[in-house]
């Protein structure tokens, strides 16, 4: 346990960025506490921070709203909210699906998607369907807004573009169209309980017979969670047939590079990916 002395409770926007304003780096934000209580008691909080700001009573970073042609979702919504979520199941229903496959029941009930985009897992589940839906997410600090692409915020294991003053409060989604396709797949090495070991998602609009405007995103493969351009590149415009899909697997499989660790190898993880991306092309 590293010497956190001091916990801040805001209700309000306006006092939460005051206070990381005024921290200047000292304090970690802590909204559902599913990761970082844990790195708290295995003492991987590193001693320049002393304070924890808890973030769950900030209405204005709670639910699930319609704003013109976006789905906006409140940072510190939870990943069971986002599984009933009425807005959510007609708007966005690969991000109820997926949510519905994060870890256990209870901590679906305190996790939030705000934590698993902050965290920076490669394994974060939510960031998949985010990064097909082109989603949008809102720093705020004292100084106003920014507006970050989700696939521009990761910039390594653990690390975002996210300044010290800054606070993720929403994450802002495009409404797809009605003929958008969505899939995703994912491992584990148990059904529950336990971080990916590949996460595949695809999506794409069928057109003439042909795909368009096709996404392809991967987790648990390479230090970020991205798209991956070649692959996309590979089936755009094309005709989902058995060649193509082994093009798609062949281009998926050059663009992850994933580690070796205690969950599977990185070739097993390669290996694993291409094999997902065919299924979910030929479902």
């Amino acid at each position: 346990m590293n010497g956190l002395t001091r916990y801040f409770a805001p209700e309000t926007l306006e006092e939460a960025v005051r206070i990381l304003s005024e921290a200047d780096g000292t304090v970690r934000t802590i909204a559902g506490g599913t990761d970082v209580m844990v790195r708290i008691r295995r003492g991987l909080i590193p001693d320049t921070e002393t304070g924890l700001l808890a973030i769950h009573r900030i209405k204005e970073l709670q639910g699930v709203r319609v704003e013109g042609d976006e789905v906006v979702i409140g940072a510190t919504t939870t990943a069971s909210k986002i599984i009933g979520d009425p807005v959510i199941r007609e708007h966005v229903p690969i991000l109820a699906e997926v949510a519905d496959r994060l870890a256990s029941a209870q901590i679906r009930n305190v996790a939030t998607i705000g934590g698993n985009l902050a965290n920076a897992s490669p394994a974060g589940d939510l960031i998949n369907p985010l990064l097909l839906l082109d989603a949008t997410l809102v720093l705020s600090s004292r100084d106003g807004e920014r507006f970050v692409p989700v696939a521009e915020f990761f910039t390594g294991p653990g690390a975002t573009v996210m300044r010290p003053e800054e606070l993720l409060t929403t994450i802002r989604v495009p409404i797809p169209s009605p003929e958008r396709v969505f899939r995703f797949k994912k491992a584990g090495t148990r059904p529950a309980m336990e971080c990916s070991v590949v996460t595949v998602g695809v999506a794409f609009t069928p057109e003439g017979g042909v795909l368009r405007d096709v996404r392809v995103a991967f987790g648990s493969l390479a230090p970020v969670p991205l798209r991956r351009k070649k692959t996309e590149a590979v089936l755009e415009g094309a005709a989902p047939d058995e060649a193509i899909l082994e093009s798609a697997a062949i281009a998926a499989a050059g663009e992850v590079s994933p580690i070796d660790d205690i969950r599977g190898s990185a070739k097993y993880r390669t290996v694993l990916a291409a094999e997902f991306l065919r299924r979910l092309l030929r479902d």
